[in-house]
């Protein structure tokens, strides 16, 4: 593959969801393509050749620019769509970060990720907010109770017809399950391993995200760039508190073992069969939009990533012909 037809596949993934690029965001996320194997041997400038390569596509109206955005041609809208979006991010952000400082006193928590349209700066006003959320193993299904509980009672969950701006709680893994290929759909799946690596770290003390990116090579093969370090702005970064920290180490002390196991059953007995008759429809042993075990629970009922890819591929057919 050449670099001109990477930064249209890569454009034109993220044209799906009503998003132009900068430069930057460009290399980052290249798809299927390391800018080093297109470069004469000792060369190291990438921002220059990739500089030279955009203004060339931009000399033939292969890819549109504006305002230091880049976007397939024809999508100058996007351009103020994705500026006016930036008090929407930040408004969303707030609420998640606020969230966050609720549940960071419970057991066994260990990290919270913003995830989907928040994420990729794709989300409206009336978009909810969907984290990702990593729990200690052998303690998934009493975190999850206490974190549904807290939330619900600050008013922060999104239940029912209360969406907007309310934390969708429709992913975890404990610790044990960072490598998420066992629900990637049929290759490529281009929708998780971009996913994975825009993941916000809200609260992540321990560093899971790094963990997390060690873990998913199968992601960073398709998009070499990306994986890099990310540091939150600190408007938005949860550190440990003091008394939620102590809170939460004494409970985990006390429910480390026998006693933990016990309430883990009998949280497991009180959500797993509402569970299993809400998502009857969907759960089986090969589908992956719902996950349901102790390692894992994964609701997307309406997992849209195979329409996502399709309309991806007919993008680029267009542009390319």
């Amino acid at each position: 593959m050449n670099i001109h037809k990477s930064i249209i596949q890569t454009l034109a993934w993220f044209d799906v969801f009503d998003t132009p690029l900068t430069k930057e965001e460009i290399f980052r996320w290249l798809w299927n393509l390391r800018i080093t194997d297109t470069l004469p041997a000792g060369r190291q400038d990438h921002d220059i050749r990739i500089e030279r390569v955009l203004q060339e596509m931009r000399e033939r109206n292969d890819i549109g620019y504006l305002h230091g955005f880049y976007f397939l041609p024809g999508r100058e809208e996007l351009v103020d769509k994705r500026q006016l979006s930036v008090v929407v991010i930040d408004k969303k952000m707030d609420i998640a970060s606020k969230a966050a400082r609720r549940i960071r006193w419970i057991p066994f928590f260990q990290a919270m990720f913003v995830c989907n349209t928040v994420a990729s700066s794709s989300a409206s006003h009336c978009s909810d907010i969907d984290v990702f959320i990593v729990i200690k193993k052998g303690r998934l299904w009493l975190t999850r109770l206490l974190i549904t509980l807290t939330l619900t009672l600050f008013r922060l969950r999104r239940h029912g017809k209360m969406i907007a701006n309310r934390i969708c709680l429709s992913f975890y893994i404990t610790d044990a399950h960072l490598d998420l290929s066992d629900v990637a759909i049929d290759e490529p799946d281009i929708y998780m391993a971009y996913w994975i690596d825009q993941l916000i770290p809200v609260y992540d003390p321990e560093d899971i995200r790094a963990q997390m990116l060690k873990q998913n090579t199968w992601a960073k093969e398709l998009i070499p760039h990306a994986f890099q370090p990310f540091i939150l702005h600190p408007r938005w970064r949860v550190e440990e508190g003091v008394i939620a920290k102590k809170i939460r180490r004494m409970f985990e002390t006390v429910w480390a073992k026998g006693y933990g196991d016990l309430i883990e059953a009998q949280a497991k007995r009180m959500q797993e069969k509402k569970m299993m008759m809400n998502f009857r429809s969907v759960k089986n042993e090969s589908d992956t939009r719902v996950v349901i075990d102790d390692t894992m629970m994964k609701f997307h009922e309406n997992d849209r990533r195979v329409q996502f890819r399709e309309e991806w591929r007919k993008r680029v057919v267009r542009v390319v012909q």
